[in-house]
């Protein structure tokens, strides 16, 4: 059979006319991503400078042997708390005891001897008086009473200093503080050429933490150091310190000490700030950061996951009066737990996104919800 290519033609024909009757597609624009913003919040704020320091005993006493002899005792317990004037150690008295027996017979007899020196010149002077002595006589006689006379007073020296020495025996703690363990145990010798170093006592309240400020940081927050009184330290406002752990010590400390000069190799100045430590919380030796607090009025804030960072620096999302978003840079301040303090690029005036940051560009529009007031929060990015 012949294939019919009329038919097939006519086929053809109809389905280009079906094709052509239909409607060409056409780009249907999305809506508008929606978007929360909200002001900045503007109000006073205190934020903390913080500078690295070391914690330091107010007193730290090392306890030497100040005389020679072998330890009889330790009178203490390792790490306790001792009062001032408490014995801590006993080193073998008796050799000093028997020195100051000997310095006191050593005054009985030079005592005596003064008596008998005494007694001979006034009888020289009575005679020289009738001619039966000479004046040579008068003046050896005197001679060997000043004599007597030195040599009492020099056993009474010895003495003193005999007494002193057996003092020493008894060690005791010249301060009220915790004591750290001892060094030396019962039996060894001790003093000598060399003190021997017993043990130490630190003072641990107050307790005192030294840090190093530049002088820009210093000056127009503290004034002149010229001009520092006790007044001002007494109306410096309250530090804080915070631990390595970053807790914060409960209890806030003032500035008792500024340093005369700076340190010209690095151009800061050592302050010295003290904290009650009743119950011995902060320990001499540990790092502590001084949180020093500053107040900045009418600081505009915004939440922290509103800032944006790219290659020119760091930036808010702000959406203008036709709808479209902006990125607009700005000097970002202190950080206060989820908001950061904006010192510059903001007038306060702007609507900031705070949600919906992933659906939002510089340059696109957006439909806005606006956020309540107080009630700053970003999202995570």
């Amino acid at each position: 059979m012949k294939p019919n290519h009329s038919a097939s033609l006519l086929i053809v024909t109809a389905v280009f006319a079906l094709l052509g009757c239909r409607e060409k597609n056409t780009f249907v624009q999305p809506p508008p991503p929606e978007v929360t913003v909200a002001k900045p919040e503007q109000r006073d704020v205190t934020v903390f400078i913080g500078v690295a320091g070391r914690i330091k005993a107010r007193e730290s006493v090392e306890i030497r042997a100040r005389v020679s002899g072998f330890l009889d005792s330790v009178d203490f317990e390792d790490g306790q708390i001792v009062k001032e004037g408490q014995q801590l150690f006993l080193i073998e008295p008796e050799p000093y005891e028997a020195a100051v027996s000997a310095a006191q017979a050593e005054i009985s007899s030079a005592k005596a001897s003064r008596e008998i020196a005494e007694t001979n010149y006034d009888r020289r002077v009575q005679a020289y008086e009738t001619k039966a002595v000479s004046e040579i006589d008068v003046l050896t006689a005197k001679a060997n009473l000043d004599s007597a006379e030195a040599s009492v007073l020099g056993a009474e020296a010895a003495l003193v200093e005999a007494e002193i020495n057996l003092s020493y025996t008894k060690v005791v703690s010249p301060v009220t503080g915790r004591i750290a363990r001892h060094l030396v145990s019962v039996g060894n010798l001790v003093g000598g050429a060399n003190a021997t170093l017993l043990t130490t006592v630190v003072v641990q309240d107050p307790i005192h933490v030294y840090f190093n400020v530049s002088e820009r940081l210093l000056i127009p927050r503290m004034g002149s150091l010229a001009n520092l009184s006790e007044e001002d330290f007494e109306n410096s406002p309250e530090v804080f310190v915070e631990l390595a752990d970053g807790s914060r010590y409960s209890k806030p400390g003032h500035i008792d000490y500024i340093d005369n000069r700076a340190d010209s190799s690095t151009g800061t100045v050592t302050i010295r700030a003290e904290f009650p430590n009743q119950e011995g919380e902060l320990l001499p030796g540990l790092y502590g950061k001084i949180l020093i607090p500053e107040v900045t009025e009418g600081a505009l804030i915004v939440p922290d996951l509103a800032v944006q960072r790219d290659i020119g620096g760091t930036y808010l999302l702000v959406v203008n009066d036709e709808n479209k978003v902006e990125a607009r840079y700005v000097e970002l301040g202190s950080k206060i737990e989820a908001d950061r303090v904006v010192d510059s690029g903001l007038t306060g005036e702007e609507n900031v996104v705070v949600n919906g940051l992933q659906r939002a560009r510089p340059g696109i529009e957006v439909v806005t919800t606006v956020q309540p007031a107080g009630e700053l929060q970003g999202e995570e990015k």
